[in-house]
């Protein structure tokens, strides 16, 4: 993963906690929502487990 990629996870990842209100916790599963999302787009390469 690239440190571009690492940007384009952190500020979707960051639009999804502030589109569900904010929540306390839950930022693993923010990263994760937004590392697949990303994915799916075609927005960054696939996540090759390294």
């Amino acid at each position: 993963m690239t440190e571009d990629d690492e940007d384009r996870i952190r500020a979707r990842a960051y639009e999804i906690w502030e589109r569900e209100g904010r929540p306390d916790g839950g930022h693993e599963r923010h990263w994760h929502q937004a590392q697949k999302e990303l994915e799916e787009e075609g927005r960054m390469s696939p996540h090759t487990g390294e």
